[in-house]
């Protein structure tokens, strides 16, 4: 698995999927963010090591994440990222992950 398709696949997850996010999910997102907020190796494979950390409680979010990915390695093989492009995702996951917890509260508000 590459590790730039996981990252992907977190992502379109978040986006497309949030209806993967159990109550326990959403609750347990801050630990995420603030474990890829602390990265100071940063890689892509550094930022998918604490995808898998994390989702490893969420079987469903992972289930998710594994399908998506599949998917997106028969569309297309990734290129190299440079280390602007691995920052860049960082950042990706930390935006989508906030947006998936502010449309959940909404939904529970």
């Amino acid at each position: 698995m590459e590790p730039d398709n996981i990252i992907e696949a977190f992502i379109q997850v978040v986006r497309e999927q949030d209806y993967v996010f159990s109550e326990d999910a959403i609750a347990d997102l801050p630990t995420l963010q603030k474990n890829l907020a602390a990265i100071e190796n940063l890689t892509s494979q550094t930022i998918v090591e604490v995808l898998r950390q994390w989702y490893i409680n969420h079987e469903s979010v992972r289930d998710a994440i594994l399908v998506e990915e599949r998917e997106i390695s028969k569309v297309a093989k990734t290129k190299p990222q440079s280390q602007e492009n691995t920052l860049e995702n960082r950042y990706r996951i930390l935006e989508e992950v906030q947006k998936l917890q502010e449309r959940k509260k909404g939904i529970n508000s």
